[in-house]
């Protein structure tokens, strides 16, 4: 988890504070609309990863991101848009190019 948390920090250049959250935020997402085996896949790539999407389902709250982090979760998720809802709910004060950062670097670290 650590490891992961680093790189974001590191290559998207958020605080470790605000990474760890946004992290599980990402995580939840992708639970919630990838196929179970691909789910099983990403989180055993992950150690921790349970913890991070616990955290940050208990640190949900408001404002969020628009504009194309919404449309890139949207083509990942086949259009499911409650899911990609709450995660834009979930992830405060993210720019939109900080928001892909941190969604690529999720997906290339599993």
């Amino acid at each position: 988890m650590q490891d992961l948390i680093n790189r974001v920090v590191q290559n998207v250049g958020i605080d470790a504070g605000v990474a760890q959250p946004a992290i599980g935020v990402v995580l939840n997402l992708l639970n919630s609309v990838l196929p179970d085996g691909v789910v099983s896949s990403l989180m055993g790539a992950i150690p921790g990863a349970d913890a991070l999407m616990s955290a940050a389902d208990s640190q949900a709250g408001s404002g969020g991101i628009t504009g194309m982090l919404g449309g890139a979760l949207s083509s990942v998720t086949g259009g499911s848009t409650g899911a990609v809802t709450k995660a834009l709910g979930q992830l405060q004060g993210l720019d939109t190019n900080t928001s892909k950062s941190l969604l690529g670097e999720v997906v290339g670290f599993a």
